[in-house]
């Protein structure tokens, strides 16, 4: 196949477990671009904080941030927004009172924002997320005045489960609370151990991903995409060649077409761009 679209997620994909970039996936990624792909990197992080991984490693080309609720255009376009597909006001609004009635730790994105509660004691999340994702808090002391906003996504922040000490306010027993409460109304998921997201119900990378191979003409069967995490299983079903990195979630390993050899530590992307891309 003339493959046309790379699409790849940066952490446990692109990423090494050091958050370092494996030389070889940056030799690989240069080379199918020489040929005219576009790469397209997806992640959940604010697009600022995707645009780091194609910066790097100085390549330019459309992203997907917030894990799809957002498309933007290559720098060289303009960064222009191609699609935005925020949460509606009546969830988010509900999840704000929610996190202030029990002291949560809760991320509201709006306009390439992110603001959080001002409140010392949820720090030390709040700390842990930005020197994951680098991305700048703006702290409030009352996120009410959002109300009636649509955010482009929210997470509540919360601590890991512990099947040995149930916990309702761990991040697996919120998600069933959530998920009982809301059903399929909202793409309600589950990331970093201590991130439970919510976006709008059609919101994924999948959908991010087929709207850029719309925007380019490319056919779905021209497009490579590859990921490790659950909230890539949208987009490795959609692309005509879905890639599940060696150490992705089994969800992941069922609804690709292929999965590597090699994992995330030992340049996953290169495989895949070796073996299904004409580079020669």
């Amino acid at each position: 196949m003339d493959f046309r679209i790379i699409a790849l997620d940066i952490d446990g994909t692109f990423l090494n477990d050091a958050s370092e970039i494996p030389p070889e996936n940056t030799a690989a990624l240069h080379a199918a671009a020489a040929r005219g792909l576009h790469i397209v990197f997806a992640s959940g992080r604010m697009s600022e904080s995707v645009r780091r991984a194609p910066d790097a490693i100085g390549i330019d080309g459309p992203i997907i941030s917030y894990n799809g609720a957002m498309v933007r255009d290559s720098r060289a376009a303009g960064d222009a927004v191609l699609f935005h597909l925020p949460l509606i006001s009546k969830y988010a609004d509900e999840i704000i009172d929610y996190t202030r009635a029990e002291h949560l730790q809760l991320n509201y994105y709006l306009e390439e924002r992110l603001y959080a509660w001002d409140n010392p004691a949820l720090r030390g999340l709040a700390g842990l997320y930005s020197s994951r994702t680098g991305s700048v808090y703006n702290f409030l002391p009352d996120l009410a005045q959002f109300k009636g906003c649509s955010p482009t996504k929210l997470i509540i922040l919360a601590d890991p489960t512990d099947a040995s000490q149930p916990n309702p306010r761990h991040r697996d027993e919120l998600y069933e609370i959530w998920k009982a409460k809301w059903g399929d109304e909202v793409n309600i998921i589950c990331t970093d151990p201590e991130y439970l997201e919510f976006m709008h119900r059609e919101a994924n990378k999948g959908a991010a991903l087929a709207h850029i191979a719309a925007h380019f003409g490319v056919a779905r069967e021209q497009v490579i995409a590859i990921g490790d995490g659950r909230n890539d299983t949208a987009m490795v079903a959609w692309a005509g060649l879905g890639v599940a990195v060696a150490n992705a979630h089994e969800e992941v390993k069922s609804a690709a077409k292929y999965v590597t050899e090699k994992d995330n530590n030992q340049a996953a992307v290169a495989e895949v761009i070796e073996r299904f891309v004409k580079i020669g």
